[in-house]
């Protein structure tokens, strides 16, 4: 049985093919959506932020070269100057935002598509996906992408801006990042979790 979220109608819960969508008959709420090759995609979208994240982090990500002084910084960079600076709330909330929690996202997203890719169901994999889910809150990549956009559109008259190598890693990042949620599909994960979980194989 299945319970609609929005006006708790309780259906029968039926399969539908990958791409139709299930809507609730009382309230039009969508109920699933099932998505092709959801394991394969996520997996591998995890597996390309893994692979991203260090450049995209710890590489400059703009030049900025004004009045011919030059400098560069990488969101690493940012972190220990806010922390030279004395604001250390801040840096302590952008590294957590930018660095740990979505690291941490990712590894367990790639922990959990790897388990389902080789039908391996440890007790704890339930745990893992709940703990992603929790933290899909934190991860607050597109927050700082806003920030580098809003210091792009107020420095480019004054300043000659060169981007690096860590910008577009970044850039990647933020898409994989989307994507994944995008990708993942919940019914599949949780069913799949919960039909093996009792035995434990």
């Amino acid at each position: 049985m299945l319970a609609c979220p929005d006006c708790d109608l309780l259906l029968r819960k039926v399969d539908i093919a990958p791409g139709a969508v299930s809507l609730c008959p009382r309230c039009g709420r969508n109920l699933d959506n099932p998505k092709k090759d959801s394991i394969d995609k996520t997996l591998a979208l995890a597996m390309s932020g893994l692979i991203l994240f260090i450049p995209a982090n710890f590489m400059p990500i703009m030049s900025l070269n004004i009045l011919g002084m030059e400098g560069s910084g990488s969101v690493y960079t940012s972190i220990i100057a806010f922390f030279g600076s004395g604001y250390f709330f801040v840096a302590a909330i952008l590294g957590l935002t930018s660095l740990i929690f979505p690291f941490v996202k990712l590894v367990l997203l790639f922990t959990v598509s790897i388990c389902l890719k080789i039908k391996l169901y440890p007790t704890f994999l339930g745990n893992l996906l709940r703990c992603h889910h929790h933290l899909d809150e934190w991860g607050m990549l597109e927050v700082y992408m806003l920030g580098i956009l809003i210091s792009i559109i107020k420095l480019h008259h004054m300043a000659h801006i060169n981007y690096d190598p860590g910008f577009f890693c970044f850039v990647g990042l933020l898409i994989v990042a989307l994507s994944s949620s995008s990708a993942m599909d919940d019914h599949l994960f949780w069913e799949l979790i919960e039909k093996n979980k009792t035995y434990g194989t």
